[in-house]
């Protein structure tokens, strides 16, 4: 992972961002706080997505999470509200992020079930999870979660970008400061950078191309096949072979005739 593409995530102490400033000095994605637990909405949400829009950010929204109070279930409905109210959940957008700072038992599970509740709200397989080296090492139990459709942000302070102490072919994004300085924002700002080009995480990458036709595999009619006896030489339903090659009459096969073996 070459990449070291720098972006920020910002929630109410940030305030309004002159974005245009943030994006100028060569911010290129943000991840904005839209909720936390049951109930509570960012009140600048709104503004600094559209802020961030507006400057040509890419965006996505992440949830901090309250696994002491609330049931995944609950927080990933509330979640999936927001990221349907402000287009923010499909392709396009950075995929929809679970901050996990608090603690509670099993960790492990409640992440597994809000990733999967999400997913059925969204129909967006793609999921991010934050949190610290430390709490992936000894906390939240990666292993029991993590599927191919997850991504991992992993903060880790005073460590070079890109460098963080928790390092697996999950991990995109390294929040290496608190404290950032950034033009366009009066408040200490995390920086972060992302691993993999940013359009891989919101699938605007140009598609793999689309398979090639299978091989069409035949069988040519040879003397005395009848079309159950072809059926049992191939393997095929032999009622299966008359609907693809439009037979009506499974006796009416001749010598020489070309029959197509679906598979």
């Amino acid at each position: 992972m070459a990449e070291r593409i720098p972006g920020i995530d910002v929630a109410r102490y940030q305030g309004e961002p002159d974005w245009g400033a943030v994006r100028g000095a060569g911010y290129v994605f943000t991840y904005i706080k839209a909720t936390e637990g049951i109930g509570y909405v960012s009140p600048v949400l709104d503004s600094q997505l559209n802020g961030a829009r507006g400057a040509g950010m890419v965006t996505g929204l992440y949830h901090f999470a309250r696994p002491d109070t609330n049931t995944p279930q609950q927080e990933a409905a509330d979640f999936a509200a927001q990221l349907a109210r402000t287009n923010s959940a499909g392709p396009g957008n950075l995929p929809p992020c679970l901050d996990m700072e608090t603690d509670a038992p099993n960790l492990g599970g409640w992440i597994k079930g809000f990733i999967d509740a999400l997913r059925g709200h969204t129909g967006r397989h793609e999921i991010v999870v934050y949190a610290s080296s430390s709490w992936f090492q000894d906390k939240i139990a990666p292993d029991t979660w993590v599927d191919p459709g997850v991504f991992l942000w992993v903060a880790h302070y005073g460590r070079n970008p890109g460098e963080p102490g928790y390092m697996t072919d999950r991990v995109v994004v390294h929040q290496h400061a608190s404290d950032g300085k950034v033009p366009g924002i009066g408040a200490d700002t995390d920086l972060n950078v992302s691993l993999v080009p940013v359009d891989v995480l919101t699938g605007a990458g140009a598609p793999p191309p689309p398979p090639g036709p299978a091989p069409q595999e035949t069988y040519v009619v040879q003397p005395g096949d009848t079309l159950s006896g072809v059926g049992a030489k191939v393997g095929v339903d032999w009622r299966e072979i008359a609907r693809v090659n439009g037979i009506g009459d499974p006796d009416l096969i001749y010598v020489g005739q070309v029959l197509k073996i679906p598979r």
